[in-house]
């Protein structure tokens, strides 16, 4: 058993690529979940700042009608 694991000369190289590998997928599965928080602030910030200027394009209309 102690064998297959050191794999011959090659056990370091091996394991250590399937635990970077491991690293890498776990990064790549978790990163999109962490942008999303973000995303989602920043998108409700421009909606905000959207809504913000159509309330006073709209005020200025009425004013210039009146």
């Amino acid at each position: 058993m102690l064998e297959m694991l050191q794999m011959g000369k090659y056990g370091a190289y091996v394991w250590s690529s399937y635990g970077l590998a491991l690293l890498i997928m776990g990064y790549v599965a978790i990163k999109p979940l962490m942008d999303k928080k973000t995303i989602v602030k920043e998108l409700m910030m421009k909606y905000r700042r959207e809504e913000h200027h159509l309330a006073n394009v709209q005020q200025e209309n009425k004013q210039e009608q009146s």
